[in-house]
């Protein structure tokens, strides 16, 4: 009777210990696929960061009527029907004024970034810093952590997991073109000066000076990996549990046997 149970004891360990294996890597697997998911989205802010850098920003036409955010821009560009192309113009616009407003990198990610906290999408990023002009972009008590995190560590990236999100921050360094408007007040644009006086200022070329933050929904449960798991793992998983008890039966009627 003893060895009995021993034996179901046994089994009844191994299976949790089974169970707890298969949550435990069900788990890492679904964070890593999240880290995934916002480092390619963080890939993504970068690549439309640095593509605007070639241009040296944007000269976006605005819609007739509609009023600039302050610290929507750099600066504005006025062209009238003689001097642009009359080819780009409608026979409507022919007789009207066209301005342009000049947007920086930053300002056409931070835009991508207000839209898609509109949108349905359920990943979300924005670009913050602690040295920050507009105070929209304020961080936030994650986005500092990290950024703190960043610099103690040196290194690119932090994460935390809380609340059914997962937060990832990827540290932006400073280049000589954040240098423009953000090295001091001084070397700053006559525009950018004027909006933004005493903050924002204080860069460092090769040093953090803000994150890329991304959220991204984290809803693992156990429900949800037992419905992600493939039939075939579970055969499996059958398939040893059956070899254990058997071999477990075959032992102890070898015990009784004896």
């Amino acid at each position: 009777m003893a060895e009995r149970r021993i034996s179901f004891f046994s089994i009844v360990l191994i299976m949790a210990l089974l169970c707890v294996t298969i949550y435990a890597s069900g788990e890492a697997i679904y964070r890593n696929q999240a880290v995934a998911q916002a480092r390619t989205v963080a890939d993504m802010v970068e690549n439309i960061g640095k593509w605007a850098s070639t241009f040296g920003g944007m000269w976006i036409k605005n819609n007739k009527g509609k009023e600039l955010d302050l610290g929507s821009h750099l600066d504005t560009m006025i062209v009238t029907p003689s001097i642009a192309n009359s080819s780009e113009i409608s026979s409507s616009e022919a007789d009207e004024i066209i301005q342009f407003h000049l947007k920086n990198p930053a300002l056409i990610q931070r835009e991508i970034s207000d839209f898609t906290e509109k949108s349905s999408s359920t990943t979300k990023f924005r670009i913050t810093s602690d040295k920050f002009m507009n105070p929209k972009n304020a961080p936030t008590g994650f986005e500092t952590t990290a950024m703190n995190e960043i610099r103690k560590n040196n290194s690119k990236e932090f994460y935390t997991i809380s609340d059914g999100q997962l937060r990832y921050a990827r540290a932006l360094v400073a280049t000589e073109a954040c240098m423009r408007c953000h090295d001091t007040p001084a070397k700053a644009p006559a525009s950018v000066r004027d909006l933004y006086p005493n903050q924002g200022y204080g860069y460092e070329v090769g040093k953090v000076s803000g994150v890329i933050s991304v959220t991204v929904p984290y809803t693992f449960s156990l429900i949800e990996l037992i419905k992600d798991l493939s039939l075939w793992f579970w055969l499996a998983v059958s398939a040893l549990v059956v070899t254990i008890l058997s071999l477990s039966r075959k032992k102890t009627a070898e015990h009784l046997n004896d």
